[in-house]
């Protein structure tokens, strides 16, 4: 099931690539973080082709990318309302859109992000990561009133964006749901009752070109230096937003047997962070972990550590490790994650359970002492990632949109003022 192949690539007259008006719906549009860069990669691909208005609250414009922009206010504070109020001023910002351009051959969106989406990329489960938060296993206690004031609003949040994203993934308008591994797409089934149907699995990857090797190997010095890592201390990299659903957790206790080696942890946690402060504190490795804000030249942090660790609990396909790989890092993750769905044993460490602390400590501890298995995986991770670029999950969703647009009319430019990018955003 849900195996289905991304299919040829069609065009609307038969005789050439059709430029189509596109809406991009999403919150926020820039490269600071993993799920960000990935649609930043589908977008800026879109926009060199077809003719894409971007409705956002954000936006980091690519250089030479040519997007018309509508900025949707937002009420910024707590996280559910900045939700659902993007969601609804959204779709009135789109339905204005439509009357002034004329209409849209198609509406895309990477999830539940406004009534008239068409076409949407699956990235997340909100009620898989619900399922997680009421196991009340994969974090330390919240250390202060904030904490737990944050936990709760994350339970509340959890819960209504589940219940948003089911009457998402059954509106008569959205006709296709592009998932970006088969786990979520099994996930959709799953916890919301997708019709299969309705589904495609489509692997994410990584825009190769942007992380190479020999930029991250000319930067190590500097990074090291800078950052006070000694050359001779192995360090890993863990990098993310959600520490719990990226497995820190587990992480943490894993460095206890493995006392020769640093953790750098780079991200602000969805919570704040004093709990996981006391959590290293209590297991002693506290003088052996470095915390470390978010950056947007990631290659930096790469090119600083010796290896990625990545051991998730969910995560469809982040977008970390295939970078790592593609500038030669070599990579710990876990079975949990989308990316274990296209990597071989000789491609990278995978751990079956990251809840299984001694099979993470072992990989931990093979990692930082066998060179050979360094220069293997790096070898072969290096050929996995220009193997696996954007090309595919971009490929599917185009194809969508063209098909789309193929049913609604015979004559694909579409009535109402066209405009030069840029010249009608708020």
């Amino acid at each position: 099931m849900l195996h289905k192949s991304v299919p040829e690539r069609t065009n609307l007259d038969g005789r050439g690539a059709s430029r189509l008006r596109i809406a991009v719906v999403t919150p926020e549009l820039h490269r600071t973080g993993g799920t960000e860069r990935a649609n930043a990669e589908i977008v800026a691909t879109f926009a060199r082709e077809h003719e894409v208005c971007l409705y956002a609250h954000r936006w980091e414009p690519d250089p030479g990318v040519r997007i018309c922009f509508h900025r949707v206010p937002v009420v910024p504070w707590p996280g559910l309302v900045r939700y659902l109020s993007f969601y609804q001023l959204a779709s009135m910002a789109v339905a204005e859109g439509e009357r002034r351009h004329g209409g849209y051959h198609a509406v895309y969106s990477p999830g539940a992000n406004c009534r008239q989406v068409t076409v949407s990329t699956a990235w997340f489960c909100q009620a898989r990561q619900l399922d997680l938060l009421r196991s009340g296993r994969h974090r330390p206690l919240p250390a202060s009133a904030m904490e737990w004031l944050k936990l709760v609003n994350r339970w509340i949040f959890a819960w209504s964006a589940s219940a948003m994203e089911r009457r998402f993934y059954h509106s008569e308008r959205l006709e296709r749901v592009i998932a970006q591994s088969r786990s979520c797409a099994e996930d959709l089934v799953r916890f919301y009752g997708v019709p299969e149907s309705k589904l495609i699995a489509a692997h994410g990857g990584v825009n190769a070109t942007t992380f190479d090797a020999n930029e991250r190997l000319a930067l190590r010095a500097r990074a090291r230096t800078e950052l006070g890592l000694p050359e001779e201390r192995f360090t890993f990299f863990f990098i993310g937003t959600d520490w719990m659903r990226k497995g820190l957790y587990y992480v943490l206790r894993a460095l206890v047997e493995v006392p020769q080696v640093l953790v750098a942890i780079v991200g602000t946690n969805v919570e704040r962070r004093e709990s996981w402060e006391k959590l290293s504190r209590a297991l002693g490795v506290a003088d052996r972990v470095l915390f470390l804000p978010r950056r947007r030249d990631i290659l930096y942090y790469y090119a600083a550590a010796d290896a990625l660790l990545a051991p998730s609990l969910y995560d469809t396909f982040p977008l970390m490790p295939m970078e790592a790989m593609a500038c030669g890092l070599p990579v710990i993750i876990s079975a949990q994650t989308g990316v274990a769905e296209i990597v071989g044993p000789e491609d990278t460490l995978v751990v079956s359970n990251p809840e299984n602390i001694s099979e993470l400590a072992a990989a931990m501890r093979r990692m930082s002492e066998d060179s050979g298995l360094r220069a293997r995986l790096v070898r072969n991770g290096r050929a996995l990632a220009d193997c696996n670029s954007w090309d595919r999950i971009q490929h599917a969703v185009e194809q969508e949109l063209l098909a789309q647009a193929q049913r609604r009319s015979a004559d694909p430019p579409l009535p109402g003022r066209r405009h030069a990018p840029g010249t009608c955003g708020a």
